[in-house]
């Protein structure tokens, strides 16, 4: 604890999709929140974000210590977190993955291959090391993620629609979907830190309503006030479009494996972490229209 009472909780990632939401959440929570980037960005408007020198083990400028740690970088750097919190003399870390490292086993794709042996690799790493340091670890793999206009997913098929008016879908591709809104994840991570139940434990975490991928496409139709117009196309003649998407830079990370999934069912069960620190999310259309209508 500090001087003052309150926690003082590093975010590694402050400035990522979650930590927009996650930074208010904490200091709401009664917490101190201090931001960890790669550069101080946000000097000239008073915010100060310390940047770790990893050959030091230092902060600039410097930060001093820390009762926890929550890491929104991706995973593969927990390395480098668990050298951060180790400086800070922190005895909690929270950090995210992704529950991509099981849907996207068994990939044709090299590069969710990677992906899937970079993510195992950094969980068991993350364990290992906060169990021979004395820190409580606990990680959150989220499902589709959306909320902050960042993401790949909601996002994305919102811009397809602004732009076209349409929305198309291969044929039977009725995969299941339970996507996250980036409040729940931030509301997670405050709610585990005051829980001891989740330390050294893994939760998949998904929003608070289950949509087949159509259903998702109409929904966001519906938020952007748009008649829904889903054009279904045959899966053959759907991933030729990919390949034609690909030339251009926005749909560059489109990928003729992610049609596949379109048909398979990702999602999560919340129920753990409802029983060990009561995660409740908020259903899909809901939060949707609630910070949408606006823009």
């Amino acid at each position: 604890m500090s001087e003052s009472g309150s926690q003082r909780v590093a975010v590694v990632g402050a400035s990522s999709q979650i930590g927009q939401v996650l930074i208010p959440r904490l200091e709401a929570a009664g917490y101190i929140a201090c931001r960890i980037g790669r550069e101080d960005r946000g000097a000239a408007e008073g915010i100060t974000t310390h940047v770790f020198d990893e050959l030091s083990g230092s902060f600039v400028p410097s930060l001093g210590s820390a009762d926890a740690v929550i890491s929104l970088a991706p995973l593969p750097s927990i390395d480098v977190v668990v050298k951060m919190a180790r400086a800070l003399g922190a005895k909690r870390i929270i950090a995210f993955g992704s529950t991509g490292r099981f849907s996207k086993l068994g990939s044709t794709s090299a590069i969710e291959q990677d992906f899937v042996v970079q993510q195992e690799r950094a969980e068991m790493l993350f364990s290992k090391h906060c169990e021979e340091l004395g820190i409580g670890w606990t990680l959150f793999r989220p499902t589709m993620i959306y909320g902050a206009d960042a993401d790949q997913n909601v996002y994305f098929i919102k811009s397809m629609i602004r732009k076209f008016g349409f929305f198309p879908l291969p044929l039977g591709a009725n995969g299941m979907r339970q996507p996250v809104h980036v409040d729940d994840l931030a509301g997670a991570c405050v709610s585990a830190l005051g829980c001891k139940a989740t330390i050294d434990k893994a939760y998949n975490l998904g929003g608070g309503e289950v949509l087949s991928f159509p259903e998702l496409v109409r929904r966001i139709f519906m938020a952007e006030g748009r008649r829904p117009v889903v054009i279904p196309f045959p899966k053959v003649l759907f991933l030729l479009l990919i390949e034609i998407a690909q030339k251009f830079p926005k749909a560059a990370f489109v990928r003729k494996e992610m049609v596949e999934r379109m048909y398979q069912d990702l999602t999560a069960d919340n129920q753990t972490a409802k029983d060990d620190f009561g995660y409740q999310p908020i259903a899909f259309q809901a939060r949707v229209l609630a910070n949408w209508t606006s823009k």
